[in-house]
């Protein structure tokens, strides 16, 4: 991992880590699987560029990996920082099957709990955040297609 990658890692983990009860080895601002192209799309057909949300979790949503869970919070960006609102779910990491996919200028993964709901996410790579989001996925433990 590069100074660059390890610096944002770095910056998103230390964000979570005070509200958290345990390491965080990585974390990653993401939003709902086609939220992006669907606000994009709707905008251009003159619409008021309304997102696809999952029942639970806000979107976006800051997901941090930890040693024995993983965590989404609800938080706002300021500037070049984040204000976390609240924990929003804690799930066992160990009953957690992730699967992603880079592609092109999106990454995409889909978190499957042990009670069986899943939960899909999409994080842009376009502007040279590949490494990045590569360092999350390893984190979560990740099988790619």
């Amino acid at each position: 991992m590069d100074d660059k990658t390890k610096k944002q890692m770095a910056k998103m983990v230390d964000a979570l880590q005070p509200h958290c009860d345990e390491q965080i080895v990585a974390a990653m601002t993401c939003s709902h699987a086609g939220s992006i192209g669907s606000v994009l799309i709707s905008r251009l057909l003159g619409g008021s560029g309304g997102s696809v949300q999952s029942v639970k979790l806000p979107n976006p949503v800051f997901i941090a990996v930890g040693t024995k869970s993983i965590y989404a919070f609800d938080y706002a960006p300021r500037g070049f920082n984040f204000k976390i609102k609240k924990e929003v779910v804690r799930w066992p990491r160990d009953e957690v099957r992730v699967e992603s996919k880079n592609t092109g200028a999106m990454a995409t993964f889909t978190l499957t709990t042990g009670s069986g709901e899943s939960y899909s996410f999409e994080i842009p790579t376009m502007m040279g955040g590949r490494e990045l989001v590569d360092v999350f996925f390893e984190a979560l433990g990740s099988s790619q297609e």
